[in-house]
């Protein structure tokens, strides 16, 4: 923007010494050109990078926000009638249980529950920790989880998200399932169970 001003500045000068018509109208064209960049810029360009960074200072990591509720996050949710992946403003609520009595609550703004056993078990009052047993469904079933499980006080048993699928006769069976595959060690090679054989 300011250095369009210098340019529209240097061809003012420039048309206060030229006295010749031909030359005056090339300039004068020039500067409405000049101009109309300078007010696109001024107009459209800086207000919305401006508009931008106030947008990426509001994401905090997250991938969304409600331009109604900052704080929330768009969400697939599970009263979709329409079954058709309407995304949905909203939060992720946490809640800890034991003997059916709550223990502890927290709303994050994160879509998965992948990123919330971490902070959620690190939030627990002193007063409350749970008892030995930590108790989530397969949502919960990241690497970084379970390796965060095994390192703290608790006994994790939280299924990981492959689990049911690697249950079922149809995946056993399956030749997509690289346990069908024959692995020769010697040759650091799989070998696919038609005879293809796949070396790295």
């Amino acid at each position: 923007n300011d250095l369009l001003q210098e340019e529209i500045e240097k061809v003012n000068e420039e048309l206060q010494t030229v006295t010749k018509k031909e030359q005056s109208s090339s300039l004068k064209k020039k500067r409405r050109q000049l101009k109309k960049y300078r007010n696109q810029c001024h107009n459209d360009f800086i207000p919305r990078e401006q508009k931008y960074e106030r947008y990426y200072k509001t994401f905090k990591g997250r991938n969304s926000f409600s331009k109604t509720d900052p704080d929330a996050t768009f969400m697939r949710m599970k009263d979709d009638a329409m079954m058709n992946g309407q995304l949905k403003a909203g939060y992720n609520v946490q809640i800890a249980t034991e003997n059916q009595f709550v223990l502890h609550t927290q709303i994050y703004p994160n879509p998965t529950d992948t990123q919330t056993l971490i902070p959620f078990m690190n939030t627990f009052p002193e007063s409350v920790k749970p008892s030995t047993y930590v108790v989530a469904d397969a949502g919960y079933g990241s690497q970084e989880n379970l390796e965060f499980l095994e390192s703290s006080p608790w006994t994790g048993i939280v299924k990981y998200g492959m689990y049911e699928k690697e249950q079922k006769r149809k995946y056993l069976q399956s030749e997509k399932n690289l346990a069908n595959w024959t692995y020769i060690q010697e040759e650091n090679a799989y070998v696919h169970p038609d005879g293809t054989y796949y070396a790295f």
